[in-house]
Parts: structure tokens; sequence; C-alpha cells
């Protein structure tokens, strides 16, 4: 029961260098309230992980550590409960943390100056790793339907996965910043062109465990026509609330493409996985993921809340279809804003702050991301901040 966790008190981070803390408005400091922005979650690190912490550290071992046995089992555990998926032990490749991830598949699978595939509006990452190593960003935009969920331009995509230099594509399920989880049809259209065209599928999956469908996220390599061209990149930074601590579990069902990917990694010195990390790990994966499933309850009561405000207050302001994640995908073009006035509307009068939708790409202007992973008395207080600073803007309905 969710009972048995705090998710009602703010954590503090203002002795821990964080970057979290950095980038958020200094009145919201000063006011001690929290940031909607960044994807990290306003309480603690899973429990099962702080406990098995406290017990690592007073071993007072923190050497060289392998991919053994019971690190591949704990892994093999948690995919076959959580997302309904049996993998082989050898498909395991752990790394320093999935952009790292990203930029051993781009330096692996691609040529200096290629263009690598990805579709936005996206996490602006992806853009930052391929710039840094080289490469340049080919876009295909998401297609935003009229009930507010995105599809893929499958004809778009074939024709630039036809391109003789793009090689790698990057996907990301459950699709930050909108949401959106791939159903296994369109994952499966999407198998069908990466292997008529020989390109590779880097699909990150960090937040897989954040799924308010009825099935579990289908991760991409699981789709048997995708076998020799995916690469699922999974990891406890969104599941558990471990963001600051490099780590990632490639999970590379192809022979080829594994040792590819392997060899790679190797060349940029990846050593062993970190001892921290380790532990992490098997606490983790061995637990019964109740953790898991009441910090999704209360993603989806906050998402709740949301919408319910919308609909009452300001009903030309829509949320995505809250389908992953834990952020919200707000469309707030209805208003008639622009972005200048929507963010001075937000940030200087309801001490709201958020990610720009124009971070993701032009495909967002008009849009924020809201990380809701946050106390829901936070996002109340919010809320009825917004409510005055749109009734004195006689923007409110009521």
């Amino acid at each position: 029961m969710s009972e048995q966790f705090d998710f009602e008190t703010l954590v503090d981070r203002s002795m821990q260098g964080s970057l979290r803390d950095s980038i958020t408005d200094p009145r919201l400091l000063a006011a001690g309230l929290p940031s909607f922005s960044a994807a990290e979650m306003d309480f603690p690190t899973a429990p099962c992980i702080l406990e098995a912490l406290h017990k690592r550290i007073d071993t007072g071992i923190f050497g060289f550590t392998l991919c053994d046995k019971p690190y591949q089992d704990a892994v093999v555990r948690w995919m076959k409960m959580m997302r309904s998926w049996e993998i082989q032990p050898d498909w395991i490749v752990p790394a320093l943390g999935t952009i790292f991830s990203l930029s051993i598949a781009i330096r692996a699978f691609t040529a200096p100056g290629a263009r690598v595939l990805i579709q936005r509006p996206v996490y602006d990452r992806y853009d930052q790793a391929l710039h840094r190593n080289g490469r340049i960003p080919l876009s295909s935009s998401l297609i935003l339907r009229d009930d507010g969920h995105y599809e893929m331009d499958f004809d778009d995509l074939e024709r630039k996965m036809a391109l003789p230099d793009v090689t790698l594509m990057v996907l990301c399920n459950p699709q930050n910043p909108t949401g959106t989880v791939w159903k296994r049809e369109e994952l499966e259209r999407l198998a069908a062109l990466a292997k008529k065209y020989d390109v590779v599928v880097f699909s990150d999956e960090i937040y897989a465990e954040f799924c308010f469908l009825d099935q579990p996220v289908v991760p991409f390599a699981a789709i048997p026509e995708a076998k020799e061209h995916a690469i699922s990149c999974t990891g406890l930074g969104k599941a558990f609330n471990f963001t600051g601590v490099n780590h990632a579990n490639n999970l590379i069902p192809g022979d080829a493409l594994r040792e590819a990917f392997i060899t790679q990694r190797n060349r940029d010195h990846f050593g062993s996985i970190d001892p921290i990390a380790y532990t992490s790990v098997l606490a983790a994966y061995n637990s019964d993921g109740e953790w898991n499933r009441a910090v999704n309850r209360l993603v989806l009561k906050n998402g709740d809340v949301i919408r319910t405000f919308f609909a009452r207050y300001l009903p030309a302001v829509h949320v995505a279809p809250q389908e992953g994640t834990f952020t919200i995908w707000i469309d707030w073009r209805g208003l008639g804003l622009c972005d200048d006035q929507l963010f001075s509307l937000l940030e200087d009068r309801a001490l709201i702050q958020t990610n720009h939708g124009i971070e993701y790409g032009e495909e967002g202007r008009g849009f924020c991301r809201m990380n809701i992973a946050t106390p829901t008395v936070e996002i109340e207080k919010a809320l009825q901040r917004l409510l005055k600073a749109v009734r004195e803007a006689g923007l409110a309905s009521a």
C-alpha cells in the first residue's frame, strides 16, 4: 500500500550540489516551492535501494564489480515480472547511463557527419549527444491527433530511413515529453522498416516502469523482427528515482549487434560496474515492485487533479493522454498567448516553473512539460497560484 511510503514531504537537495536546484528559479527556492521542471522526483530514492546501500557502505568494500550471475538474475527477474519479457542473461550490457549508451551506439553504428533519425518533440539531450559526437539530428515529426495523442509518421520515417547515411534511429518509449506509449503494432511496423533499410534502433526505455495502460510497455528488442537491429536501454534512474548514478543496462538480443556495441563500449573504457550501481540494481530488481506501483498511483492522482482543474477553469488548455512517464505534456495554445506571454504568466505571476516545450523542438512551441512526481499538496498549491494569475489576466472561465 502507498500509505507505507512518504510521498508528501519535499526532499531537501540543498546540501547535495543539486543540478536541479542550480536551474531552479531562485524565487522558488527562497519561497520553499518545488520546480516542476527536470525529471527528478521530489521525494527520496526507493527505500529498498537506500537500505541496501547502508549495508554496502558498512562493508567498506568498493572494488571493481562485474556483471555476474546474481546481477544478471536480478535483471532477468525484473524484466519478466514488470515487463512480461523473458530475456537471456548474455543480452545484458551495462554502461554508464542512457546518454552514455546512446553515444556508444552513435560511434559504433554511424559514420562521422552522418544523420541520425529522431522524432520531435523529443528529449533534448539526444541532440546534445549527436552534436558532441559530430553527427546531425534528422527529425521525423510526430503527428499530433485531435485527441492529444501522438502517432509516428511512418511514410516520413521510411523516406528518411532509406537515405544512405541514416544507419541509426533513436526511439523513446514511453515517449518523452509527450507521455505516449507506443503500441506493439506500431513497434512491429517500425521494426519492419528497420530491417528493410538495415537501421539500428536505439530504444530509450528509461521510463518503462511508468505505464498507465492495461499492458506494460513493450520493449522494442522484444519484437521478433527487430532482433538484429534493436537496443533496449533500461535503468534505475526514473524507475527508482536514481538519476544521479550514471548506470544503464542495454538489452541486445542480436549477437552481431551486441558484440559491436560491447567493442565500442570497451573502446570508450567502460571499465566495470560502479559498486554503488551494482548493489542498487540487485536491491531494486529483487524487490516486489510495490514502491514503483505506489509512485504510479501518485502520478495518476496528480494528473487527475490537474486535468480536473483545467476542465473547470481553463478548458482551452489540454493535457496529453497520460499513458507513461511521470511528467505530463500540456498544450496551452488555446489561450492565444505567445511563448513569452505564456511563461511570464506561469513563472512570474504563478511561480510555476516547467520545461518549455520548445526545448524539445519547434513542435513543442506553445506546450510545456510538467514533472508531477511531487507531493499532491504542492500540485494543489501551484494550481491555486495559477488560478489567481489567470483570473487577474482575464483568462479563467470561472
